[in-house]
C-alpha cells in the first residue's frame, strides 16, 4: 500500500417512514483518503467501539494488490434510522515505481 490513492464513497442513508427495511439515498459523497485515515476508520478498536454504543458494523473484505483489505463497511445507527454505507476503491499510483 506504499504508493496507493484510496477513493472513499461515502452514501448516507435515511430510513423510508412508510416501511421497515427500506432506506432512502440523502448524500452521496466521494473523497480521496489517506493511509492513516483509511486505518482509523476500519480498525477493529473503531469497530468494535461502535458496536458498544449499540450501532451494527459490518465490514466486506477482500483481496487486493495490497493486501486483504476491508472494501465496504456498512454501520447502522443505534436507533436504526441512519445507516451509512463507505466503499473503499484502491488506486495504484504507478508513476513512482
Amino acid at each position: 500500500m506504499r504508493h496507493t490513492k484510496i477513493e472513499m464513497t461515502t452514501q448516507r442513508l435515511v430510513k423510508n417512514p412508510n416501511t421497515k427495511t427500506t432506506y432512502l439515498a440523502e448524500e452521496v459523497k466521494t473523497e480521496i483518503i489517506n493511509k492513516t485515515q483509511y486505518k482509523n476508520i476500519t480498525s477493529e478498536d473503531t469497530l468494535k467501539w461502535f458496536r458498544r454504543l449499540g450501532g451494527n458494523e459490518y465490514a466486506d473484505r477482500g483481496y487486493f494488490y495490497c493486501g486483504y483489505l476491508i472494501y465496504k463497511l456498512i454501520s447502522t445507527s443505534p436507533d436504526r434510522q441512519n445507516k451509512t454505507i463507505r466503499q473503499f476503491k484502491f488506486i495504484e499510483d504507478k508513476r513512482f515505481k
